[in-house]
């Protein structure tokens, strides 16, 4: 389910993240609103967490690719490499 090979270990910081993200998606799916919702999650993390944001970011994409919004998450960085098929 994750976009990398192991799985991170639950962080407190994205509890609040993946419960909204949950709900934006049980009601919008895959639309606009959802990742609209996204963006603003995404944002509000980068700027209340600045020198951690590329790991809340990676997080945040392998929420999406687990709630099912995007087939494969693209991460920032190197964390790519690890990517493999379903």
């Amino acid at each position: 389910m994750c976009a990398h090979a192991l799985c991170p270990a639950p962080d407190p910081i994205l509890d609040a993240i993946r419960e909204r993200l949950q709900q934006q998606y049980a009601l919008h799916r895959r639309g606009v609103l959802f990742w609209a919702a996204y963006q603003g999650l995404q944002l509000e993390l980068a700027n209340n967490h600045a020198f951690d944001h590329v790991h809340l970011c990676n997080a945040m994409a392998d929420m999406a690719e687990a709630l099912g919004a995007v087939e494969h998450a693209q991460l920032i960085g190197n964390r790519n490499t690890g990517c493999t098929p379903r």
